[in-house]
């Protein structure tokens, strides 16, 4: 199994919106980073939809929240940060999840040390790879919508799908909460 543990996520949950914000303070999560497209906000969409917004304030009210996003120039990751009152980190080239640098970088944001962090987001190739080995709690949602950058699409969805196939084989994929286990 190996290698294999590296992409498993703590948690699974279909949206944000059903991820237990009590459980998570519950379980001692101080800060949350949270992954912008397809996890906040639809890959291309302008606005976050009522539900996930509603959530993401209720997280900044109670968490140390910092967006964390790959991204060359962060337009959509500031649009949101400056929406929801929180920081935004975009990185790019050295940083870029899932390199370390970028969750370094937003955990100084917020003041939050990885045991006490989590990383929300919907790439077990990028978000919890990368968490993972930086030693955050890892929550994995399900994409938004279909649409996305053309390597995520055509490489990195093919790769997980593949290894998330591997992960329920051999027991190490959480299960998705029941419905009405919504924070």
């Amino acid at each position: 199994m190996g290698m294999l543990t590296a992409f498993a996520p703590d948690e699974v949950a279909r949206c944000v919106t059903e991820i237990d914000l009590g459980a998570l303070a519950d379980r001692g999560i101080e800060g949350l980073l949270i992954d912008v497209d397809n996890t906040l906000l639809a890959y291309g969409a302008r606005d976050m939809e009522p539900q996930r917004l509603a959530w993401a304030r209720r997280a900044a009210e109670r968490f140390g929240v910092c967006l964390l996003s790959n991204s060359v120039r962060g337009l959509r990751v500031r649009q949101v940060s400056e929406e929801l009152g929180v920081p935004g980190i975009s990185v790019w080239h050295w940083q870029r999840k899932p390199l370390s640098g970028g969750y370094r970088r937003a955990l100084a944001e917020i003041g939050t040390s990885p045991e006490r962090t989590a990383m929300i987001g919907d790439q077990l190739m990028t978000d919890i790879w990368g968490a993972n080995r930086c030693g955050l709690y890892t929550i994995w949602v399900q994409p938004i919508s279909a649409g996305e950058f053309v390597i995520t699409r055509h490489v990195h969805r093919r790769l997980e799908a593949y290894i998330a196939r591997k992960l329920t084989a051999a027991g190490l994929m959480p299960s998705y909460p029941e419905a009405g286990d919504e924070a």
